[in-house]
């Protein structure tokens, strides 16, 4: 475990300075670039005394990013960065987190509910339940691509490759079973329509009105009825017409 000076104390020999903050306490630090003996050198901080890992990621600020050695964190839920639980802004994006979440649930509850569950994922990453939680909202949502994201976010900056590993295959293969499902229903023919016998009483009516009004014209019987034939005959044909339509849609 390396130990650490404040920024105020950066050796002049080095050439290639690299900044970071504890997540914990966010306290500024700076050393050369040769700490990385390691892929992810562990450290004390001087401030708060938390262990912390750093990493070769870099922020949009240029910081080198580092996670606590506990799992005492949460995911941002904008950026998916990782953050000190207590913290109030994300040191990667800049937000504010109570004012986004508040943003989030009013325009979309949905992605509001999804980085709650994510959060109680993080808070107890051992317990399988909450990840089968987490997933199974996601898989209601149609939103398993939001969860390989999340998982696969987090093997990128954690040392969870196994466990992230896990879930990730399960993602995979809730998708691969979503992807089955539709298929099999895209290709399940349409049920055959049956013939209506309301089109054919149609055309009858439709048919014995013409005929009543030729019969009238040759042969006048009802001439106070005509206008009524005439909309009888007319309505029925094009309910005819249409039911014929419906059929072949």
């Amino acid at each position: 475990m390396d130990n650490l000076n404040g920024s105020e104390n950066m050796n002049s020999e080095v050439t290639h300075e690299i900044r970071f903050r504890c997540p914990c306490c966010e306290k500024l630090y700076r050393t050369g670039d040769d700490v990385f003996t390691e892929d992810q050198p562990e450290f004390d901080c001087q401030g708060c005394l938390n262990p912390f890992f750093l990493t070769k990621n870099t922020t949009s600020f240029g910081l080198f990013e580092t996670m606590p050695k506990d799992n005492n964190f949460l995911s941002c839920p904008k950026c998916t960065h990782l953050m000190p639980k207590n913290s109030k802004e994300c040191p990667s994006c800049g937000i504010f987190v109570d004012s986004y979440q508040k943003i989030v649930q009013s325009e979309s509850p949905i992605l509001f509910e999804l980085n709650k569950l994510w959060d109680i994922v993080l808070a107890g990453f051992s317990s399988d339940q909450n990840h089968q939680n987490f997933l199974n909202l996601c898989q209601k949502k149609m939103a398993l691509n939001f969860a390989f994201q999340k998982y696969d976010e987090l093997r990128k900056t954690m040392s969870f490759d196994l466990d992230c590993e896990k879930y990730l295959k399960q993602i995979e293969l809730r998708l691969e079973q979503q992807f089955v499902a539709k298929s099999q229903q895209d290709s399940r023919p349409l049920p055959k329509s049956k013939s209506p016998t309301g089109q054919w009483v149609f055309a009858v009516i439709g048919f014995l009105g013409l005929a009543l009004l030729t019969f009238n014209r040759i042969r006048p019987t009802f001439p106070n009825l005509t206008g009524l034939v005439v909309s009888i005959t007319l309505l029925s044909f094009g309910l005819w017409l249409f039911s014929s339509q419906k059929k072949h849609i």
